[in-house]
C-alpha cells in the first residue's frame, strides 16, 4: 500500500470515529487483532500501555464517556481485567464497548465488565473458557514436536461424562483421573483447573465493576450460563446473551443509530489487516519456485483513536528445508573450453616461455567457466533436493506508532 492509499484510508476512518463519537457524545478508542488465517493474533499484556497512552491523549474534561470499539478472538484471560480497571481508574462516566463483529473469549471477558455493550446483528461474543495452547506440561506432536493445546471444555467434558454414565462414587472418579493422567501431565491438569476457577472469578469481578452492576445472585447466574457452553467455537448472538445469558446492558446498534458506522468501521480495518485473505507464505514459495522470502510490516494488532495510530507489526522469513546439505564434485570432463590462440612467437622463444603463455591464457578463462559451472551445478542441486519442510523466523516484532 503506497502512503497516498495510506493516508486515504487513515482519513476514512477517522471520520467514522468521528462520526461515532458525535452521535454517542464520546470518545472512542479502537481495539483490533488480527484473526486472519494463518496470521492470528491474540490479546496480551503489552497492549495495555498502548491503550494507555491513548487514554491519556484524551483531554481530563471529555474523560466522562468512554467507548472502546473492540475485535478480536481472545488472548490471555489476565489481561481483561487489567484493561477495565484501568479505564475505570481514568473514565468516572461509563465505560462502554461497541462490537461489530468478533468478540471472543478474553475480548468476551473485557465486554461484559462494560456498563453498555453495543452490538450489530452480526457482533458475536464467546465463552470464556481457556485453551492453553503451548504451557511447558503440555505434550508434544510426534512429528513436528509442537505442544500440543488442551482446552478447559474437553477436560470437564470428560468429567461430567462419567458424572452422566453413573460414576458418581469417589473410587470411580479415581480410576478416571488416572486413565486421564496417564495421557495428559498432572500439572497440566492442575493449571487447568486453576485457570477456570480464575477466568469465572475474573468475570465475576469484571460484572462488579459496572456503574450499575447486578445483584451479586444475577452475577453468579451469568457466570454459571457462560461457563456452561462446552464447546469453544460456539459463538452468541446478541438475541442469545441478553435472553440465554441474561446480558441486560446489551444495547442494539441500529437503536441508537450507529450500525452503518460500526460495520464501515469494521470494513475499514478488514481492508487494512486483510482478514479474509490466508496468508500462505508456504504456497507463495512453491508457486514462485523460491526457497526463501521475506514479508515486511505484517500488521498483527492495532489501537486507534483521533489523536493517534498505533500498529503491533512484524516481518517473517521464510524459506525451505532441504533433508540434506549439498555435496558437489564436478566433472569438468563435460565442460567445453574455447579455442587458445597463441600470438605469433619469435623463432627464437624457448619452450619454458611458451608453457608460461599458455598458462596465463588458459587460468583466465578456465577460472571463470569453472565458476559459472559450480554455480549452476549447485543451484541445479538444491532445487532436486526432497523439501523438508519450512522454516518460519520472526524479528522486528513490535508496537510501533504511525504518522
Amino acid at each position: 500500500m503506497n502512503p497516498e492509499e495510506n493516508t486515504l484510508l487513515k482519513k476514512k476512518r477517522r471520520d467514522l470515529i468521528k462520526a461515532i463519537e458525535e452521535k454517542r457524545n464520546s470518545k472512542l478508542i479502537v481495539f483490533l487483532t488480527s484473526d486472519r488465517p494463518n496470521l492470528g493474533f491474540s490479546i496480551t499484556t503489552d497492549v495495555v500501555p498502548i491503550l494507555h497512552k491513548h487514554i491519556l491523549a484524551i483531554e481530563d474534561a471529555k474523560r466522562s464517556k468512554i467507548d472502546l470499539l473492540l475485535y478480536s478472538r481472545g488472548g490471555h484471560s489476565d489481561v481483561p481485567w487489567t484493561i477495565v480497571s484501568m479505564f475505570r481508574e481514568y473514565f468516572n462516566g461509563s465505560f462502554c464497548v461497541l462490537l461489530p463483529y468478533k468478540a471472543h473469549s478474553a475480548a468476551t471477558l473485557i465486554a461484559i465488565g462494560a456498563d453498555e455493550i453495543v452490538m450489530t446483528k452480526k457482533a458475536e461474543l464467546g465463552p470464556i473458557d481457556i485453551t492453553i495452547n503451548n504451557g511447558p506440561y503440555n505434550q508434544r506432536d510426534e512429528k513436528t514436536g509442537d505442544r500440543l493445546p488442551i482446552s478447559v471444555e474437553d477436560v470437564t467434558g470428560y468429567f461430567d461424562l462419567f458424572n452422566k454414565m453413573g460414576c458418581e462414587r469417589p473410587e470411580e472418579k479415581l480410576r478416571g483421573l488416572e486413565q486421564l493422567t496417564e495421557r495428559v501431565h498432572p500439572m497440566a491438569l492442575g493449571m487447568v483447573s486453576r485457570i477456570l476457577e480464575q477466568t469465572e472469578l475474573i468475570a465475576l469481578r469484571l460484572l462488579g465493576t459496572r456503574v450499575k452492576p447486578f445483584t451479586e445472585e444475577k452475577n453468579k447466574e451469568i457466570v454459571r450460563r457462560i461457563s456452561e457452553i462446552y464447546s469453544h467455537s460456539h459463538t452468541i448472538s446478541r438475541t442469545e446473551a441478553i435472553q440465554q445469558l441474561g446480558l441486560k446492558q446489551i444495547v442494539k446498534a441500529e437503536d441508537i443509530g450507529i450500525s452503518e458506522e460500526l460495520w464501515s468501521l469494521y470494513e475499514e480495518y478488514n481492508t487494512l489487516f486483510q482478514l479474509n485473505k490466508p496468508f500462505m507464505p508456504e504456497e507463495y514459495l512453491v508457486t514462485n519456485n523460491l526457497d526463501e522470502n521475506t514479508w515486511h510490516n505484517l500488521y498483527l494488532a492495532c489501537v486507534e483513536s483521533i489523536s493517534r495510530f498505533d500498529t503491533y507489526q512484524k516481518s517473517l522469513r521464510v524459506r525451505r528445508l532441504k533433508q540434506s546439505q549439498p555435496q558437489v564434485t564436478l566433472n569438468i570432463s563435460n565442460i567445453a573450453f574455447p579455442a587458445i590462440n597463441i600470438p605469433q612467437l619469435p623463432p627464437d622463444v624457448t619452450s619454458e616461455q611458451i608453457r608460461k603463455i599458455v598458462e596465463k591464457i588458459v587460468s583466465a578463462q578456465f577460472q571463470s567457466i569453472v565458476n559459472n559451472a559450480v554455480k549452476v551445478a549447485v543451484n541445479e542441486f538444491l532445487k532436486a533436493l526432497p523439501s523438508a519442510g519450512f522454516e518460519h523466523i520472526s524479528f522486528k516484532s513490535s508496537w510501533i506508532e504511525e504518522d
